[in-house]
């Protein structure tokens, strides 16, 4: 277990939010959680950094598991059970899995963030949700209290139907800080793969290279696709989609639709439909939007931007101008995605 003091999370945050921790602890092993956890029972548990945006110093430490490894838990002819540790890179994890020809994971390739805070936020994108291919992980208790599974301490397993799976969602995103989960196991598929390709742009890249369907062709166009629209947060501050998009009852829809004829939308069940956040936003004419170091992006309008210097409190003021925009012209109130610390 290695605890830095008063170290900078410019280098622990896709946004490039210099911003200082009393205590950073690392941990590789889970013994080393364990440890921290005694020591410091208030911490807070630092992933990749892509989800968060730094608005003030945090005043607890901070907990940065380092702990790797990716292993074949289970297989059968048809599907292969992948247990991973929580400090893997997901990007990393979907590299090895199509390296293998496994299949589920494929469209949630560049998806950056680490392993552990997948099932938090329940990521998906192009058609694909962690959650359909969430089998358990592994997370410890770190609360006292009777509503939460298990005692302080305590390891514990959480099957698919424990973990209040929604959209962007999930049981740990309910109960903030009550769990860290320390390993996720997928149930993927070796034959038979059931591709969803209906999605963005897939097919179209993919008729393109003249590629059949498989994960790696998926994977690879996916890449394509986020790296033509996403800033790499290496080069442009950032955290990838800023807002979730909007659910909204179908009658309200159907009168937006007399104005917006050609608003996009996605019928998702018990008469709501998911409208693009990014189409809302690039209505309101804030695509390209910048003050001083903080922008709306100028291709991917979802997404907030750090220029360089920007404090995470300037691009909150941004986002949050953003959201009265919207609700102005569409009376639609987006939801950020990113969590704000």
């Amino acid at each position: 277990m290695k605890i830095h003091e008063n170290i900078s999370l410019k280098p622990y945050n896709t946004f490039g939010i210099d911003q200082r921790a009393p205590l950073l602890i690392e941990a590789e092993n889970e013994a080393d959680i364990l440890e921290a956890i005694r020591l410091y029972p208030n911490l807070k548990v630092l992933g990749g950094g892509s989800n968060i945006l730094l608005t003030q110093a945090p005043e607890v430490p901070l907990l940065h598991i380092t702990q790797k490894g990716i292993s074949v838990a289970h297989e059968t002819d048809e599907f292969v059970w992948v247990r991973t540790s929580a400090g893997e890179l997901w990007s990393d994890f979907v590299d090895y899995c199509v390296a293998q020809d496994y299949g589920g994971v494929e469209n949630l390739a560049l998806i950056y963030g680490t392993v552990g805070a997948a099932p938090v936020q329940n990521i998906g994108a192009y058609g694909v949700e962690l959650k359909d291919v969430f089998d358990c992980c592994d997370a410890i208790c770190i609360k006292e209290d009777p509503k939460y599974m298990g005692n302080f301490g305590d390891k514990v397993t959480f099957l698919k139907k424990g973990c209040a799976f929604g959209y962007r969602d999930s049981i740990f995103k309910q109960h903030k800080d009550g769990y860290i989960i320390t390993s996720v196991t997928l149930c993927l598929t070796k034959q038979n793969h059931q591709f969803k390709t209906h999605y963005g742009d897939i097919r179209a890249h993919l008729a393109a290279h003249g590629w059949e369907e498989s994960p790696q062709h998926i994977a690879q166009v996916v890449k394509e696709i986020r790296q033509s629209k996403l800033p790499n947060p290496a080069e442009l501050g950032n955290s990838g989609s800023f807002f979730k998009n909007p659910v909204i009852p179908q009658a309200q829809f159907i009168e937006l639709q007399k104005h917006y004829p050609n608003m996009p939308h996605y019928s998702i069940g018990d008469d709501q439909e998911k409208i693009p956040a990014a189409y809302l936003i690039e209505r309101c004419e804030l695509k390209g939007y910048r003050i001083d170091a903080v922008g709306v992006h100028q291709k991917q309008p979802l997404v907030m931007v750090n220029y360089g210097g920007a404090t995470g409190a300037a691009i909150l003021a941004l986002a949050r101008y953003v959201q009265q925009q919207v609700k102005k012209r569409f009376d639609i109130l987006m939801e950020m995605e990113v969590n704000i610390w």
